[in-house]
């Protein structure tokens, strides 16, 4: 604990009020996202729709990520990321008002009769490629305000302040369809119920906005320091695109981890354990507040083992706990999955990290861009997938991939040709 009070000193004693308003952008994203993240399955189902449908959407979510994710990192190397991040922001927040209100409306084309999940679909895509540069976004512009010797222990700060916000907006999520639900005369578990709450998300995320405005990067220590400058461009040369594509595999097989449970966590515990929509809110916020304390503790760790190692077993660890909630028993299950929560904060921010000091300064927004893209198409496949086989009821095989995907994804980690100090 005292290593973490000393970090944070460390980043605070740099005065730059552009950290403080990043991590009050990523208060506010996070708590509009993991509202969404609780309810958006739900209203599917109140609208008739099946698990494969929800797979299909988390797919088409991720998949924008990865045909925008390229694109998105050479517009942040090129127009900044802080303009990134209020494009970002912006769609990704009027994306969602659009969305609730598709339900049952039909688009006329030339080329045919557009259905209302047709349109959903092309909206969600959109969304996901707003949230996936609103997120690719943080990274290069959270590396411009801190020193490169705070990217570990700030990028898990930062981490760590979008998924402990997580804890509360898991509850809000699943405490608004009962609150609103009275107030508009319909039953909680109603598809105007879910609706009306999960506008919530495109008013909260307008106000992530907010923050950022007149945010100045130019007068802090990581735009203007020479050494900074030094340490991050040096003699290095530009990584080759094939070395690039390797580097981000490990994304790759993280996302698939991911992917092929995480899109339908609600509706395992909802589907295994007939839990209550409110029960299901409060067990996910208390993964969502394990990965925030992972997010945390990373900083410290990496210090001791190095980025890459502390980077690499969190991820294999995650292995085992998943194959733990095999095991049908409500406790086992849960606190299996806040331990791997857990360990998924501490690696994200870690390989974020990794990449920023493996890559030169001028490589930054694409490194993380291809990283982003990498993960997502993990995402997008792993999410079809897993909702073709849950269909079923059966979460089985779903959990077994996913401990092997952990596995295989810290192996690479482990033998890719990273700079790390501890090497």
């Amino acid at each position: 604990m005292n290593t973490i009070r000393s970090q944070w000193r460390e980043i605070t004693s740099t005065g730059s009020p552009a950290v403080y308003r990043i991590l009050a952008h990523g208060i506010l994203f996070g708590l509009s996202f993991s509202i969404a993240d609780i309810l958006f399955n739900f209203y599917l189902k109140s609208l008739g729709y099946d698990n494969a449908v929800a797979g299909q959407m988390q797919s088409i979510f991720r998949i924008a990520g990865v045909i925008f994710g390229f694109p998105v990192g050479m517009f942040i190397d090129k127009i900044s990321a802080k303009r990134m991040l209020y494009i970002g922001i912006l769609t990704y927040a009027i994306g969602w008002g659009v969305l609730l209100v598709l339900d049952g409306v039909s688009l006329v084309t030339p080329f045919g009769t557009l259905s209302p999940l047709v349109l959903m679909n092309t909206v969600f895509f959109i969304i996901g490629a707003a949230n996936m540069a609103t997120y690719t976004a943080v990274v290069p512009l959270l590396s411009l305000v801190i020193e490169p010797r705070q990217r570990a222990a700030m990028f898990g700060i930062n981490a760590a302040a979008s998924t402990l916000i997580g804890f509360v907006g898991s509850i809000l999520g699943g405490m608004l369809p009962g609150i609103v639900a009275p107030l508009v005369g319909v039953e909680a578990t109603s598809e105007i119920a879910y609706r009306t709450a999960l506008y919530s998300v495109t008013v909260i995320g307008l106000l992530a906005a907010v923050p950022l405005l007149g945010i100045k990067t130019h007068h802090t220590h990581g735009a203007t320091s020479q050494t900074a400058r030094a340490e991050a461009d040096g003699d290095k040369p530009l990584v080759p695109f094939g070395r690039m594509l390797l580097l981000v595999t490990p994304s790759f097989f993280f996302g698939t981890a991911g992917g092929l449970f995480v899109p339908f966590q609600n509706l395992f515990y909802r589907q295994q354990f007939g839990m209550t929509d409110g029960n299901v809110g409060l067990n996910l916020a208390v993964a969502a507040l394990a990965m925030g304390v992972g997010s945390i503790l990373g900083g410290p760790l990496s210090k001791r083992f190095g980025v890459r190692q502390t980077s690499a077993w969190s991820r294999m660890l995650g292995a085992p706990l998943m194959l733990a909630m095999l095991i049908p028993s409500l406790l086992v299950v849960s606190i299996s999955y806040d331990i791997n929560r857990l360990l998924v904060g501490m690696t994200f921010p870690l390989f974020a990290a990794l990449m920023m000091q493996t890559v030169p300064l001028r490589q930054r927004g694409t490194s993380t861009s291809m990283s982003s893209m990498s993960w997502s198409l993990g995402w997008a496949g792993a999410s079809v997938l897993s909702g073709t086989i849950t269909s079923g009821g059966s979460f089985t095989w779903v959990l077994i991939l996913s401990a092997a995907s952990y596995v295989i994804s810290g192996a690479l980690i482990s033998v890719l040709p990273y700079t790390d100090k501890h090497d």
